[in-house]
């Protein structure tokens, strides 16, 4: 008796075994379930592995001093390029060829450039700026014809402020391949102003009129010091420079005020600024 109901649980374990490997081996619609079931876990598996490698990546740039923009593409990249691996795998469990589809991707990718040649060259001098930091928000730059303030860094374009206000919108591409200016870089600059004084006039006494007017503005820093060069001899003219050193944020404001202070100075001192003109001698015979 306990023979047969050993014999008869072999066989309900046997029917069973076949049961779960027939239903395994369904083919519903070209697709088995197990292939099917063998697909779904791994894209489980995937969602769960691509939150946990974004999760890892966004901590490290998030530790990094990179821009927020440079931030974002990075993270957008990398989903794809998982969820592209993952669609492939699944694809391949699934029996799906996946050559054709390759195959697809590859010309319509190479369409896609062609057509968006210019908005790439964009994105990549976008990239390329993002990651060499030649200025950041905030800075006072000058590339080509155009200057202002940025005011924002994109994939496409480089937005600057104006000094009268007006929003210009830069492609990429074009800051990448003119020559560029940052003012506001360093932390300091230097004034440089030119006066035309008459050559009857004194040097030591230029001197020390345009010094008293640089020492007088409390903006002008002390280190490095004022100086004053004659800078050229002209047809009517000694030239004569005024370099003085100052905050960033000050420059414009010290160069004004130097303007107006410096002719006032000379002006006490009894010097005269020269003015173009002409001598005619009429010589008889």
């Amino acid at each position: 008796m306990f023979g047969t109901v050993t014999i008869l649980s072999g066989t309900a374990e046997g029917s069973l075994a076949d049961t779960v490997t027939k239903l395994l081996s369904l083919d519903i619609g070209g697709f088995s379930l197990g292939n099917v079931l063998a697909a779904a876990v791994i894209l489980a598996v995937s969602f769960v592995l691509i939150r946990l490698c974004t999760r890892v990546t966004r901590r490290a740039l998030d530790r990094s001093r990179l821009d927020d923009t440079l931030k974002r593409v990075i993270m957008t990249a990398e989903r794809t390029v998982l969820w592209v691996t993952a669609a492939l795998i699944i694809m391949g469990k699934l029996n799906i060829s996946t050559t054709s589809l390759v195959a697809l991707v590859s010309v319509a990718g190479l369409a896609l450039s062609l057509s968006l040649q210019n908005t790439l060259s964009n994105v990549f001098a976008g990239v390329t700026l993002l990651m060499t930091r030649p200025f950041a928000v905030g800075d006072f730059i000058e590339s080509g014809t155009t200057s202002g303030t940025v005011t924002r860094m994109g994939l496409f374009y480089v937005t600057l402020l104006t000094a009268d206000r007006k929003e210009i919108h830069v492609p990429n591409s074009d800051i990448s391949a003119s020559r560029l200016t940052n003012y506001t870089a360093e932390p300091r600059r230097r004034v440089d102003l030119n006066f035309g004084l008459e050559y009857g006039c004194d040097a030591d006494a230029v001197r020390g009129a345009l010094l008293q007017a640089a020492k007088e503005d409390s903006r002008v820093l002390p280190d490095p010091e004022p100086s004053v060069v004659v800078s050229a001899y002209l047809a009517s003219s000694v030239q004569y420079t005024l370099r003085a050193w100052a905050l960033t944020g000050d420059y414009w404001d010290v160069y004004y005020a130097l303007n107006e202070s410096a002719r006032r100075h000379l002006e006490s001192a009894g010097l005269s600024m020269a003015f173009d003109r002409v001598d005619v001698r009429i010589v008889k015979d």
